[in-house]
């Protein structure tokens, strides 16, 4: 896999440790993972680096949420926003390749999925 085949993935939240199911497959896919504890730590990383995806564990709605969007609209990232429910943890689409974009959401388990979908048309894009 050349650099441009490689998916730059940040991740956006209190603790590292909530994307560890999300981290292990994005790693298995040949993502490059880095982790941001705040959104002023992702607004950094943002400067420095473009982001293919953004995944964030504050809730929507929210301010943090809000200011990511700010953010990375119209960049071409696409953003992900966590929604905990009883069945456990699924992800909302906020941004699609930096277009607003509400939905429908998916469990952890169908993010596989969802990642070979930004893969094929990221290249296509590239």
């Amino acid at each position: 896999m050349d650099g441009e085949d490689v998916v730059r993935v940040l991740l956006v939240g209190d603790n590292p440790k909530s994307f560890s199911l999300s981290r292990q497959l994005l790693e298995l896919n040949a993502c490059e993972c880095h982790f941001a504890r705040s959104v002023e730590a992702a607004e950094d990383l943002v400067r420095l680096w473009q982001f293919d995806i953004v995944l964030s564990t504050h809730r929507v709605p929210s301010n943090a949420i809000q200011r990511l969007v700010g953010l990375l609209s119209g960049s071409g990232t696409s953003l992900f926003a966590c929604l905990r429910v009883e069945e456990g943890l699924w992800w909302l689409p906020v941004l699609q390749f930096g277009k607003d974009c509400y939905g429908p959401a998916f469990l952890v388990g169908e993010f596989a999925r969802i990642l070979d979908d930004l893969r094929r048309q990221l290249r296509i894009e590239r």
